[in-house]
């Protein structure tokens, strides 16, 4: 009797090229389906895996909102809520990170005064005690409030802020920056910027957490030409890795590439503001590779956005083009809070109310779509708000 013949072997899975997997992985639209296809296989997870990669994937698909941190309310986060889409994922961090910063020690001479939020970027925050930016802001923290780390940052030197000072007094504005390409082998890496701005001057000071050193990165004059009256009044806001500014009478916007770490300044569109200040223009990404300037319409039930193709922060000689978006409801107070990428933070009273709620919604500007965030009784105080928008990797022990 002849024997059954044996079983073919199993033919090994086909591997695609690490290139074509990444170019699949970049259609994906959200980072929830970035991490089930990476659970695949081995080299599913490698690729996705790659800092690379994970760069692109952030600049096309940048991480939804999960909330807002106020200046004025340390230990406030107003979180995601429902319907928005991020509420689940803003509970949980709501109820497991620490946005009191209690784990961050103070020195004996603060008494009772608290933390105080400058900035946060890819979900690392950046405190200080002193509420006034016209004092040098000598007790800097780069904290981690998921897992509740911090790293301490030195105060400028005296001799590097009092060469490059002006003749009139200053203010200084610490923001948090991405680490540079080179830097990103170590995986906690990241730097912090300090502009000490003048009436006349910006003088750009950079502390990388790598050499633990600040240094002089960069300056601009606004002499003779004064196309910025008060380079102090400028509002920041950063968009595709770089950081614009602009003020309500101001027809250029500052901008910079911390790449380069190069300070421009760039002709906005002709713009009809309205009277009233807190309508500012704000400057976020529109997608399709153009950058977008978007102030509130005179009416105030809709928004102007004016955008532009943006190659590596040329402006060309492309026309900007307007647009009018609408606003979903009529009868009430609409104001810009803040902005990020490509979102905007709206705010929204009705006109009359005497003691209204703040409603505060979500607009991705590439998408057009109203997400509502939050429902709060008290507004944000001073300063503008801090989205917090993906969860931090953790940053070293404290050392001190």
């Amino acid at each position: 009797m002849a024997s059954a013949p044996a079983p073919a072997p199993a033919l090994a899975a086909p591997t695609l090229p690490v290139d074509i997997l990444e170019d699949i992985f970049l259609r994906l639209h959200e980072a929830a389906d970035l991490a089930r296809a990476s659970a695949v296989c081995s080299s599913f997870r490698r690729a996705a895996c790659d800092r690379g990669f994970l760069r692109r994937f952030r600049s096309l698909h940048p991480p939804p909102v999960l909330g807002v941190l106020a200046f004025e309310n340390p230990g406030v986060l107003l979180h995601a809520k429902p319907p928005h889409r991020s509420a689940p994922a803003a509970r949980a961090l709501a109820q497991a990170a620490d946005f009191s910063f209690s784990f961050v020690p103070r020195g004996p001479n603060y008494g009772n005064r608290v933390w105080r939020v400058w900035d946060a970027l890819d979900g690392r925050v950046l405190l200080s005690m002193n509420r006034y930016r016209n004092t040098a802001l000598e007790d800097l923290v780069v904290c981690d409030p998921l897992h509740r780390r911090y790293v301490q940052i030195p105060p400028t030197p005296g001799e590097l802020v009092a060469s490059n000072r002006c003749h009139d007094d200053v203010d200084f504005e610490p923001f948090l920056a991405p680490a540079l390409k080179e830097e990103e082998m170590h995986e906690l890496s990241f730097r912090v910027i300090c502009n000490v701005r003048s009436s006349y001057k910006v003088v750009t000071l950079v502390f990388s957490s790598v050499t633990a050193n600040w240094r002089g990165a960069t300056s601009i004059s606004f002499l003779p030409d004064r196309l910025v009256d008060n380079p102090r009044s400028l509002v920041r806001y950063y968009v595709r890795g770089c950081f614009y500014w602009t003020c309500a009478s101001v027809k250029h916007m500052l901008l910079l590439d911390p790449r380069e770490m190069k300070l421009t300044l760039v002709k906005l569109p002709h713009i009809e503001l309205p009277r009233f200040n807190h309508k500012l223009p704000v400057i976020v990404d529109a997608g399709e590779d153009k950058l977008g300037v978007v102030t509130v319409g005179y009416m105030n039930n809709t928004l102007d956005l004016d955008c532009k193709t943006w190659w590596n922060n040329d402006d060309g000689m492309e026309d900007w083009q307007h647009k009018i978006i609408p606003l979903p409801e009529l009868g009430y107070e609409w104001y810009i809070k803040g902005a990020a990428d490509s979102y905007l933070l709206l705010k929204v009273i009705r006109k009359g109310s005497e003691i209204p709620k703040q409603v505060f919604y979500i607009l991705e500007v590439k998408t057009l779509s109203f997400e509502r965030l939050h429902v709060s009784v008290s507004d944000m105080g001073f300063g503008p708000p801090r989205f917090f928008a993906s969860f931090p990797p953790p940053l070293s022990l404290p050392t001190i």
